[in-house]
């Protein structure tokens, strides 16, 4: 079955104003991504039956439905309320993650909820635009519920040296690096080929401590060249890559109207070179591996 790892959805008053939406809520990294200064948004749109459509088309069985880094927790709860409602209509099609803040009230009475209405994740986190970092108390008891439960965390990740784009905020690698230390039984998620951090992976001295620390390919070809995917294979092993769109993000701006599943796939398929083992892991089966049973 393919998976994809890394995608997004939103409801229909998001879809029909999302600037309105943004600015109702405050949310101004977002209207930054949905409405940039001077140029088209990459930001697509899509249904449920659009998305749903999209992912037959490129036989993708499954989605996991990140969550956002909204700037308050009110927007992150209302997002989970969201998402709740769509793993429970569809629970054979999507994955639900939870978008967490580290001001939320009572996170791990939030979480526990978030369980028992099918979420098995957390992400897509940014802790440093709520503020915060991977260190903050109320952050570190949200990383070992999900230690403790078997729970995947995908972590938004920039590349600390490139071009600026909208939205565009750093992340410290150290944080990442000190949270793999610190609770080496979480298993991390580093979105967008982890903005290369994987390449730290031929330290042999930092090898052994990201044992489980994961890289999606979300968005990536934005960002490089199509090489990059078979160097992340040599360098840290196929086991450790998720196949993810970041749909409905448009990759693919110059000949993509709207977003598809379909097109990122053949990419990674030519470009890569993958054997059928090598297919099957990258495209559904590594990221299966990380759910709890």
């Amino acid at each position: 079955m393919i998976v994809d790892a890394h995608t997004h959805r939103y409801p229909k008053e998001v879809l029909q104003d999302p600037q309105s939406f943004a600015q109702l809520h405050k949310e101004w990294h977002w209207l930054e991504l949905v409405s940039p200064d001077n140029k088209k948004s990459l930001q697509g749109w899509s249904s449920r039956e659009k998305m749903i459509a999209d992912m037959d088309k490129s036989e993708v069985g499954r989605a996991v439905l990140l969550g956002w880094y909204w700037e308050n927790p009110e927007t992150c709860e209302l997002h989970n309320q969201w998402c709740s409602q769509w793993i429970a209509r569809d629970p054979d099609r999507f994955i639900g993650f939870f978008s967490l803040h580290p001001e939320l009230q009572n996170p791990i009475e939030s979480l526990t909820r978030s369980k028992d209405l099918g979420f098995i994740g957390i992400g897509e986190c940014h802790p440093w635009l709520q503020d915060a970092s991977i260190q903050n108390e109320n952050w570190m008891k949200c990383m070992e519920f999900a230690a403790a439960e078997g729970w995947p965390v995908t972590f938004h990740v920039t590349e600390p040296v490139g071009h600026n784009y909208p939205g565009r905020v750093q992340t410290p690698f150290e944080e990442f690096l000190w949270l793999a230390r610190h609770l080496p039984e979480l298993k991390i998620i580093l979105a967008h080929a982890g903005g290369l951090f994987p390449f730290y992976e031929l330290n042999p001295k930092i090898r052994p401590e990201l044992k489980n620390v994961y890289y999606d390919l979300a968005a990536c070809p934005l960002l490089y060249d199509p090489e990059i995917y078979r160097k992340l294979i040599e360098v840290v092993g196929v086991e450790k890559i998720l196949w993810g769109t970041d749909y409905p993000l448009r990759i693919f701006p110059a000949t993509q109207k709207e977003p598809d599943f379909i097109s990122f796939k053949n990419l990674v398929l030519k470009e890569a070179e993958l054997s059928e083992s090598e297919r099957d892991a990258i495209f559904g089966n590594n990221l299966l591996a990380l759910l709890p049973c």
